[in-house]
């Protein structure tokens, strides 16, 4: 069973990051989707503490902490598995405060921390008029985040981007207004890849969470060498799930699409025996590349999600019951983290499973031994399968490259 310290941390005056752990009794994180076919939205932490000392008490002018800014202030997670191999910490979660809600009771006085990443910057963030040349998605993505009217962070120390270069051209572009955010999703959708605030992964000196990832199609995925399995006997490098959902539906048929292309036109394709089956069910976007482009994406989409699938779509694990070592590699996990999952159904005698892929993260932390400063971290990761090479065609233009959000590593 590992020992797992927490790190709660708030600039109060903007720059310098006080521990407020003593006080902390839970925190919640959560980021990323649920489905491939999802957008990605704003990671989430709440964090619940206990106030009986006065010390955060928001706007009440003796408190110690209360009577500062708040709103708008960073906020930290992290964590530390004693006799653990990691150099630095694991920063699960870096946002600002949004919320700071009181709850008083007879002897109770519990304050509530609700606290976004970079994604809610993003949100409030408007592009107006502006001209873009004919780039790569990731210039693209780079050149929305250095506009003066997002101006979206690009420190080294802590590092607040990992923008990668991407394979599909973006064309020329005038007179480009809109959110800042959705002007990005659109440029991810075009390259089919990932943006989104991600966090915790390979710790070091500059990893404090919070990193602005982007990647198009074709990037690959972090494998910690971990195996969830429901096996009673667990050979080594395997963890146990405490529980997990499966999936077979509909959620991710797609047998026809209607893609819109930079110039605005309409690019059509089916796959005519996908939908004698099941009815037409079609996927529409608007893209920022070429004709041929669009196509090759229209296509690759029905080559992937012409038929439904049974897969495990969350698994769940109690990372403080695991040997230590595997423990620190699952609080590394974050979104794009490959991993491999085998599950025996009740009355049956063939393991399902394979590689997966992680989509979405959250955690529940709570106190578990308050004389060791040790915690109880339960986490739930969303899923998507990784195994692709049904729809793997060696030379082919639109089925040569595993996408992103499928790429093991």
């Amino acid at each position: 069973m590992a020992t797992i310290v927490t790190t709660v941390t708030v600039a109060f005056d903007g720059s310098a990051h006080t521990d407020i752990s003593a006080n902390v009794t839970n925190v919640g994180v959560s980021y990323g989707r649920q489905r491939l076919i999802d957008e990605f939205s704003a990671g989430h932490c709440n964090i619940t503490y206990d106030n009986r000392d006065n010390s955060l008490t928001p706007g009440h002018s003796d408190s110690t902490y209360g009577n500062t800014q708040l709103i708008g202030r960073e906020v930290r997670v992290s964590t530390v598995v004693t006799g653990g191999a990691n150099t630095y910490p694991t920063y699960l979660f870096r946002g600002i405060i949004t919320d700071v809600n009181y709850v008083a009771g007879q002897d109770t006085s519990t304050v509530t921390l609700s606290v976004v990443d970079g994604f809610e910057k993003l949100g409030r963030a408007s592009v107006f008029n502006e001209t873009f040349v004919s780039q790569k998605g990731g210039a693209r993505v780079s050149a929305i985040l250095d506009l003066a009217s997002v101006s979206y962070p690009n420190s080294a120390d802590p590092q607040d981007r990992d923008i990668g270069i991407g394979t599909t051209t973006m064309d020329a572009a005038t007179g480009v207004t809109g959110n800042a955010l959705d002007l990005i999703q659109q440029v991810t959708r075009t390259d089919n890849g990932q943006f989104l605030i991600n966090h915790a992964g390979k710790t070091s000196a500059t990893n404090f969470g919070g990193v602005a990832f982007w990647e198009g199609q074709g990037g690959g995925s972090d494998d910690w060498g971990i195996i969830f399995s429901d096996d009673k006997t667990l050979p080594s490098g395997s963890v146990q799930m405490e529980a997990l959902t499966l999936e077979f539906g509909s959620e991710l048929l797609f047998n026809a699409y209607e893609f819109t292309d930079s110039t605005g036109t309409i690019h059509t394709g089916k796959d005519t025996d996908s939908i004698t089956k099941y009815g037409q069910r079609t996927l529409k976007r608007t893209m920022l590349s070429s004709g041929l482009s669009t196509e090759n994406a229209g296509e690759y989409f029905i080559g992937l999600y012409a038929e439904p699938e049974l897969r495990i779509s969350t698994v769940t694990t109690d990372i403080d019951s695991m040997p230590t070592n595997d423990a620190e590699k699952c609080l590394q996990f974050n979104v794009r983290t490959a991993t491999t999952l085998s599950y025996l159904p009740s009355g049956s005698s063939t393991t399902m499973g394979g590689q997966y892929i992680v989509e979405g993260v959250s955690y529940n932390i709570s106190v578990r031994d308050m004389a060791t400063n040790s915690s109880r971290i339960t986490a739930t990761y969303s899923t998507s399968a990784a195994d692709t090479t049904a729809y793997w065609v060696l030379g082919d233009l639109t089925l040569g490259d595993f996408p992103t959000i499928l790429a093991p590593g």
